[in-house]
């Protein structure tokens, strides 16, 4: 798969895949049941975080030296989130789509269907379909893809080098895609996502919220749900 390297010894957990020089994606796994999160950064100082899943996630970043300037969230479901308001008391920046927002600490989270308490949080910024930013260094897109929550979204990142990737949160995976039956779940707006995704160029990495890696190539010839 291109754009991946080995292992970083730092944490058995993590795994470290730098896209050329320039762009570190440091992908934290969870302990237990929980999303993947990753950790972007372009100079190795300062990180842009995509749903910190686990408290213990500022410490990972603070082993590494790195310092969480914002926080990116796919969807508000709790094992994206868990690790949220660790790194916002540390000064990071929430953002989130603005069709997302208000989901935040409603029943749509499914905290309460899991029986776990609700952390406190909240969003400083929101983002609109289609919306580029500069953040540490990086531009980054927002793609509202709704389907597993109303206002779920991917981010694709570019680096100066041109390299791409994108985080899908529980949009799409590798070999298959994200529930439908929870609040504000639509199957048929999952699909006109993919369907979005997939005209995407070909070399783009996805980093799904849960299990592993994959390129948007391979699933369009591998995935049962892609048309």
């Amino acid at each position: 798969m291109p754009c991946l390297a080995g292992s970083s010894s730092l944490d058995p957990f993590s795994k470290l895949f730098p896209i050329k020089v320039i762009m570190q994606i440091i992908k934290i796994s969870p302990i237990g049941f929980g999303a993947n999160t990753y950790a972007v950064t372009s100079d190795g100082k300062n990180a842009v975080v995509i749903d910190p899943a686990h408290s213990r996630v500022a410490d990972d970043l603070k082993n590494r030296g790195l310092t969480a300037k914002f926080v990116l969230l796919t969807h508000c479901h709790f094992d994206h989130v868990g690790g949220v308001a660790s790194l916002q008391q540390s000064g990071a920046k929430v953002l989130c789509s603005d069709k997302e927002k208000p989901l935040v600490g409603t029943r749509a989270d499914l905290f309460d269907m899991a029986g776990l308490a609700r952390p406190s949080y909240t969003i400083d910024e929101t983002l609109c379909d289609n919306e580029s930013r500069e953040l540490c260094g990086m531009t980054v897109q927002t793609l509202i893809t709704p389907g597993h929550t109303a206002g779920g979204a991917c981010y694709l990142f570019t680096a100066k080098d041109g390299g791409r990737c994108l985080f899908t949160g529980d949009t799409l995976f590798a070999g298959t895609i994200g529930r439908t039956d929870f609040p504000t779940g639509d199957i048929g707006e999952l699909r006109a996502s993919l369907r979005r995704i997939c005209q995407l160029f070909d070399d783009v990495v996805i980093y799904p919220g849960h299990e592993e890696e994959t390129t948007l190539a391979r699933e369009r010839k591998t995935n049962p749900f892609i048309d």
